[in-house]
């Protein structure tokens, strides 16, 4: 996924306006309550990253999501906004009923005011998980923000290469930080770089704020993307483990291929199998 490094316009920014700013400072907390079909899921808040429907505008991916897929939540991908007010944001997503979860993945620095930015657009938009790409020395300014705004910064693990591609180097970094730093788990990427994404549910337990679900396949040398279940990501025993520990935070469906709509529809399908399984055993 593209890391978006831009913020909203200050001028976009200010027009969200009182009411949008209040009392939306809230903790890792449940999204399910309001789903409809949440059942199929059992109870779980599956959404989608918007990234999946970048082929579209964002109001046509909210429609996808909404009338297509059959969902009610969207981290939303700031490539999608270009720069929209907060307030326009808010009103497509109530006008399709869908709650934002999240929202990136966007970096972060040692800048304190330009991190700070990023919360107050997030909170602007009663967002509770920022997926993010943080520089090293940006923790201690993420350490204030995230208790300050009750708004998680979860780091978005990249793949092979990438400074946030291994579990443990991951942790170590955010270990004697707050626990509002913590990690989007991004399955796929994981799967790329030789982790098991269910050893990171395992490490950072009550840290995994947020969730990418997705596979991938190895094919040649390659990676490729592909639908849940035709990669190498145990689905069944993530889906267990999401269930025991009654995950209720930022749970995104993604997928980079073509077809995004089609595929998320059969990789629903194949949640709603996967947690039933789950259920039984």
């Amino acid at each position: 996924m593209h890391i978006d490094h831009t913020n909203f316009s200050r001028r976009s920014f200010l027009g969200a306006g009182a009411a949008a700013l209040a009392g939306l400072a809230l903790s890792r907390s449940s999204f399910a309550e309001d789903a409809a079909g949440a059942d199929d899921f059992g109870g779980l808040p599956i959404g989608v990253q918007s990234y999946t429907l970048r082929d579209r505008s964002f109001e046509k991916a909210l429609d996808a999501i909404k009338n297509d897929l059959k969902l009610n939540y969207v981290e939303i991908w700031p490539g999608h906004l270009a720069g929209a007010a907060p307030t326009a944001v808010k009103a497509l997503l109530e006008a399709h009923g869908i709650v934002a979860t999240g929202y990136g993945v966007v970096g972060f620095s040692k800048n304190a005011d330009a991190n700070r930015k990023v919360f107050d657009q997030a909170k602007a938009m009663g967002i509770k998980h920022i997926t993010c790409d943080p520089d090293p020395d940006s923790f201690d300014s993420l350490d204030k923000l995230t208790e300050e705004y009750g708004i998680t910064a979860d780091i978005h693990d990249h793949g092979p290469g990438h400074r946030w591609g291994k579990i443990d180097v991951i942790w170590d970094a955010i270990k004697d930080h707050s626990k509002g730093v913590g990690l989007c788990n991004d399955t796929g990427h994981f799967i790329r770089a030789g982790e098991d994404p269910l050893r990171a549910c395992e490490v950072f337990k009550d840290r995994v704020h947020a969730m990418h679900v997705k596979d991938f396949k190895k094919e040649g040398k390659d990676w490729k993307d592909c639908g849940l279940g035709e990669g190498n990501l145990p689905l069944e025993k993530l889906m267990k483990w999401l269930l025991d520990n009654n995950f209720k935070g930022d749970l995104s469906l993604e997928y980079e291929g073509g077809n995004p709509v089609q595929v998320c529809q059969s990789d629903l399908e194949k949640i709603k199998k996967a947690v039933m399984a789950a259920k039984k055993a």
